[in-house]
Protein backbone atom coordinates (compact mmCIF):
# COMPACT_ATOMS: atom_id res chain seq x y z
CA UNK A 1 0.00 0.00 0.00
CA UNK A 2 1.31 3.41 -1.08
CA UNK A 3 0.26 4.90 2.41
CA UNK A 4 2.49 2.32 4.25
CA UNK A 5 5.66 2.74 2.09
CA UNK A 6 5.07 6.84 2.69
CA UNK A 7 5.43 6.38 6.31
CA UNK A 8 7.89 3.77 6.60
CA UNK A 9 10.18 5.31 4.00
CA UNK A 10 11.08 8.50 6.52
CA UNK A 11 12.24 10.58 3.95
CA UNK A 12 9.00 12.23 4.23
CA UNK A 13 6.84 15.24 6.47
CA UNK A 14 3.76 13.24 7.00
CA UNK A 15 0.74 15.78 7.58
CA UNK A 16 -2.39 13.63 7.89
CA UNK A 17 -3.09 10.23 7.87
CA UNK A 18 -7.10 9.63 6.44
CA UNK A 19 -8.78 6.60 6.56
CA UNK A 20 -11.86 5.05 6.17
CA UNK A 21 -14.12 4.38 9.17
CA UNK A 22 -14.28 0.54 9.81
CA UNK A 23 -11.27 0.07 7.21
CA UNK A 24 -7.31 -0.99 7.87
CA UNK A 25 -7.64 -1.58 11.13
CA UNK A 26 -3.88 -2.87 11.78
CA UNK A 27 -2.80 0.41 10.35
CA UNK A 28 -5.41 2.37 12.82
CA UNK A 29 -3.58 0.34 15.89
CA UNK A 30 -0.19 1.33 14.44
CA UNK A 31 -1.00 4.89 14.27
CA UNK A 32 -2.84 4.84 17.70
CA UNK A 33 0.96 4.19 18.90
CA UNK A 34 2.75 7.19 16.80
CA UNK A 35 2.91 10.63 16.51
CA UNK A 36 1.31 10.74 12.57
CA UNK A 37 -2.21 12.71 12.63
CA UNK A 38 -4.84 10.72 11.55
CA UNK A 39 -8.64 10.79 11.41
CA UNK A 40 -11.21 8.32 10.45
CA UNK A 41 -13.64 9.48 7.86
CA UNK A 42 -17.15 8.33 6.34
CA UNK A 43 -16.38 6.51 3.10
CA UNK A 44 -18.47 9.99 1.70
CA UNK A 45 -16.29 12.28 3.41
CA UNK A 46 -13.35 10.35 1.73
CA UNK A 47 -14.02 10.11 -1.58
CA UNK A 48 -14.96 13.60 -1.28
CA UNK A 49 -10.69 14.47 0.05
CA UNK A 50 -9.79 11.80 -2.94
CA UNK A 51 -11.34 13.94 -5.78
CA UNK A 52 -12.70 10.50 -7.43
CA UNK A 53 -14.76 7.46 -6.61
CA UNK A 54 -12.25 4.98 -6.47
CA UNK A 55 -10.03 4.26 -3.63
CA UNK A 56 -8.40 1.68 -1.07
CA UNK A 57 -9.83 3.42 2.12
CA UNK A 58 -7.06 5.55 2.97
CA UNK A 59 -5.01 8.19 1.93
CA UNK A 60 -1.96 10.59 3.18
CA UNK A 61 -1.24 13.96 3.13
CA UNK A 62 2.68 14.74 2.69
CA UNK A 63 4.72 18.02 2.58
CA UNK A 64 6.51 17.93 -1.00
CA UNK A 65 9.93 17.13 -0.95
CA UNK A 66 12.56 20.17 -1.78
CA UNK A 67 14.56 19.50 -4.94
CA UNK A 68 17.70 18.26 -3.89
CA UNK A 69 21.53 17.29 -5.42
CA UNK A 70 22.88 14.29 -4.81
CA UNK A 71 26.15 14.58 -2.74
CA UNK A 72 29.71 12.97 -4.22
CA UNK A 73 29.66 10.51 -1.04
CA UNK A 74 26.15 9.42 -2.99
CA UNK A 75 27.82 8.87 -6.12
CA UNK A 76 30.72 6.80 -4.20
CA UNK A 77 27.97 4.47 -2.31
CA UNK A 78 25.69 3.92 -5.67
CA UNK A 79 26.43 1.21 -7.81
CA UNK A 80 23.25 1.61 -10.28
CA UNK A 81 21.16 4.91 -11.14
CA UNK A 82 18.33 5.54 -13.57
CA UNK A 83 17.65 8.88 -15.52
CA UNK A 84 14.60 9.37 -17.18
CA UNK A 85 14.96 12.63 -19.58
CA UNK A 86 12.02 14.89 -20.44
CA UNK A 87 9.08 12.28 -19.99
CA UNK A 88 5.92 14.27 -20.48
CA UNK A 89 3.44 11.18 -19.56
CA UNK A 90 3.41 10.71 -15.93
CA UNK A 91 2.44 7.35 -16.42
CA UNK A 92 5.39 6.35 -18.27
CA UNK A 93 7.50 8.13 -15.35
CA UNK A 94 6.23 6.74 -12.79
CA UNK A 95 6.59 3.51 -14.70
CA UNK A 96 10.26 3.37 -15.33
CA UNK A 97 11.03 4.82 -11.98
CA UNK A 98 8.90 1.49 -10.63
CA UNK A 99 11.20 -0.72 -13.40
CA UNK A 100 14.40 0.93 -12.14
CA UNK A 101 13.39 -0.31 -8.51
CA UNK A 102 12.47 -3.39 -9.26
CA UNK A 103 16.28 -4.20 -11.60
CA UNK A 104 17.77 -2.83 -8.14
CA UNK A 105 18.45 1.37 -9.01
CA UNK A 106 19.88 2.86 -5.86
CA UNK A 107 18.34 6.15 -6.44
CA UNK A 108 16.52 8.08 -10.13
CA UNK A 109 17.20 11.43 -10.82
CA UNK A 110 15.07 13.53 -12.50
CA UNK A 111 15.50 17.17 -14.35
CA UNK A 112 13.94 19.91 -12.26
CA UNK A 113 11.51 21.77 -13.98
CA UNK A 114 11.60 19.41 -17.40
CA UNK A 115 8.83 16.92 -18.14
CA UNK A 116 6.12 15.11 -15.83
CA UNK A 117 5.90 16.25 -12.26
CA UNK A 118 7.61 13.10 -10.59
CA UNK A 119 5.41 14.11 -7.25
CA UNK A 120 2.29 14.15 -9.07
CA UNK A 121 -0.62 11.92 -8.16
CA UNK A 122 -0.28 9.83 -11.54
CA UNK A 123 3.63 9.33 -11.44
CA UNK A 124 3.32 8.09 -8.03
CA UNK A 125 0.32 5.87 -8.68
CA UNK A 126 2.20 4.08 -11.53
CA UNK A 127 5.30 4.04 -9.96
CA UNK A 128 3.12 1.61 -7.62
CA UNK A 129 5.23 2.65 -4.08
CA UNK A 130 8.76 2.71 -5.77
CA UNK A 131 8.89 6.60 -4.87
CA UNK A 132 8.93 5.63 -1.55
CA UNK A 133 11.15 2.49 -1.78
CA UNK A 134 14.23 4.32 -3.55
CA UNK A 135 15.65 8.39 -3.24
CA UNK A 136 14.26 10.36 -6.15
CA UNK A 137 15.93 13.80 -7.08
CA UNK A 138 15.39 16.62 -8.54
CA UNK A 139 18.58 18.22 -10.31
CA UNK A 140 19.53 21.11 -12.14
CA UNK A 141 21.70 19.77 -14.70
CA UNK A 142 22.09 16.47 -15.90
CA UNK A 143 25.16 17.11 -18.07
CA UNK A 144 27.03 17.62 -14.03
CA UNK A 145 24.99 14.93 -12.50
CA UNK A 146 26.79 12.41 -15.77
CA UNK A 147 30.09 14.54 -15.06
CA UNK A 148 29.85 13.82 -10.92
CA UNK A 149 28.84 10.04 -11.62
CA UNK A 150 32.10 9.43 -13.84
CA UNK A 151 34.19 11.16 -11.29
CA UNK A 152 33.04 8.47 -8.93
CA UNK A 153 33.15 5.33 -11.77
CA UNK A 154 30.17 4.86 -13.18
CA UNK A 155 29.94 3.90 -17.30
CA UNK A 156 27.03 6.52 -18.73
CA UNK A 157 24.71 4.44 -21.15
CA UNK A 158 22.43 6.70 -23.07
CA UNK A 159 19.23 4.92 -25.51
CA UNK A 160 19.87 6.34 -28.47
CA UNK A 161 19.30 5.51 -32.41
CA UNK A 162 21.86 7.44 -33.45
CA UNK A 163 24.58 5.51 -35.92
CA UNK A 164 26.95 5.37 -33.48
CA UNK A 165 24.63 3.41 -31.11
CA UNK A 166 25.55 -0.13 -30.25
CA UNK A 167 23.05 -3.35 -30.20
CA UNK A 168 22.12 -3.54 -26.46
CA UNK A 169 23.65 -7.61 -26.49
CA UNK A 170 26.75 -6.20 -27.61
CA UNK A 171 27.10 -3.86 -24.30
CA UNK A 172 28.69 -5.29 -21.25
CA UNK A 173 27.43 -3.65 -17.83
CA UNK A 174 29.73 -1.60 -15.35
CA UNK A 175 30.59 -2.14 -12.49
CA UNK A 176 28.55 0.76 -11.89
CA UNK A 177 25.98 1.58 -14.26
CA UNK A 178 24.01 5.13 -15.14
CA UNK A 179 21.14 4.76 -17.28
CA UNK A 180 20.16 7.77 -19.36
CA UNK A 181 16.07 7.15 -21.15
CA UNK A 182 14.97 9.56 -23.53
CA UNK A 183 11.18 10.43 -24.76
CA UNK A 184 10.35 8.14 -27.67
CA UNK A 185 9.46 11.33 -29.74
CA UNK A 186 12.87 13.71 -29.20
CA UNK A 187 15.08 11.22 -27.32
CA UNK A 188 18.18 12.49 -25.83
CA UNK A 189 19.44 14.82 -28.55
CA UNK A 190 22.80 15.07 -29.41
CA UNK A 191 24.23 17.52 -26.90
CA UNK A 192 23.35 15.40 -23.93
CA UNK A 193 24.64 12.08 -26.00
CA UNK A 194 28.02 13.71 -25.97
CA UNK A 195 28.41 13.68 -22.78
CA UNK A 196 27.79 9.67 -22.28
CA UNK A 197 30.40 6.89 -22.27
CA UNK A 198 27.98 4.57 -24.26
CA UNK A 199 24.92 5.09 -26.84
CA UNK A 200 22.89 1.97 -26.96
CA UNK A 201 19.58 0.99 -28.55
CA UNK A 202 17.38 -2.57 -28.96
CA UNK A 203 16.94 -4.13 -32.28
CA UNK A 204 13.38 -4.30 -33.07
CA UNK A 205 11.50 -6.15 -35.89
CA UNK A 206 8.12 -5.67 -37.88
CA UNK A 207 9.44 -2.10 -39.12
CA UNK A 208 9.08 -0.99 -35.16
CA UNK A 209 11.38 1.90 -34.77
CA UNK A 210 10.72 2.77 -30.96
CA UNK A 211 9.31 0.88 -27.88
CA UNK A 212 7.44 2.92 -25.18
CA UNK A 213 9.84 4.34 -22.60
CA UNK A 214 8.33 2.46 -19.60
CA UNK A 215 8.78 -0.86 -21.86
CA UNK A 216 12.27 -0.15 -22.66
CA UNK A 217 13.39 0.85 -19.22
CA UNK A 218 12.66 -2.36 -18.04
CA UNK A 219 14.75 -4.38 -20.82
CA UNK A 220 17.13 -2.05 -20.20
CA UNK A 221 17.50 -2.14 -16.37
CA UNK A 222 17.41 -5.72 -16.46
CA UNK A 223 20.44 -6.29 -19.13
CA UNK A 224 22.54 -3.02 -17.28
CA UNK A 225 21.88 -4.06 -13.81
CA UNK A 226 23.48 -6.94 -12.23
CA UNK A 227 20.61 -9.91 -12.18
CA UNK A 228 21.08 -11.31 -8.68
CA UNK A 229 18.16 -10.31 -6.43
CA UNK A 230 19.29 -7.44 -4.00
Amino acid sequence: MAVEALIACGRFEVLSVLIEEGRHLDLVERLIGSDLPFQLLSAEVLRDEAGYDFHRGVMARAKRPSPSEPSAEDFDTWTRLVVPVGLADPGNLGTVIRNGAAFGADAVLVEKGRGADVWGRKAIRASATAVFRVPVYEVGDLREVIQSASRAGFVTFATSLSAGAKLLSETRPGEKSLILLGAEKDGLGPELEAFCDELVYIPMANEMDSLNVAAAAAIFCHHLFAREER
